[in-house]
């Protein structure tokens, strides 16, 4: 939001009044939108904890030949661990960080590990 608002012209939607026509609310709510969206262009948040996520864009990667513009080499790495560190200690994972292990979750982190490049002989593939 201040990035948004640290540019000449923005400034953030009136919050002490109501739109009185449909098109007063749609503009005030690009408008706060508009100060939520990065310079980028994409709405970034925090989603972190589901393990059904990340396995199901690695395995589009995958089938999509690798590109290295979606996933370049170190971003494999640091997918691969941050997967690791979410394993639990039976040797699975669940389906989100906090929940204990399921088939589901631990075979999708299993295979995303496996098609990141982790051999089948690594701690994390055996336990």
């Amino acid at each position: 939001i201040r990035a948004y608002i640290s540019q000449p012209g923005n400034t953030p939607p009136d919050l002490t009044t109501q739109p009185s026509t449909a098109k007063d609310a749609v503009e005030k709510a690009v408008k706060f939108y508009g100060m939520l969206q990065t310079s980028d262009g994409h709405w970034a948040g925090d989603y972190g904890g589901p393990h059904f996520l990340l396995p199901g864009m690695i395995i589009v990667w995958y089938v999509l030949g690798q590109p290295p513009q979606m996933i370049n080499a170190a971003q494999a790495k640091c997918m691969a661990h941050y997967l690791m560190n979410h394993q639990q200690t039976d040797g699975g994972w669940g389906t989100h960080i906090e929940s204990p292990s399921t088939m589901f979750g631990s075979t999708l982190c299993y295979v995303a590990l496996r098609l990141l490049g982790v051999p089948p002989t690594h701690k994390s593939s055996i336990r």
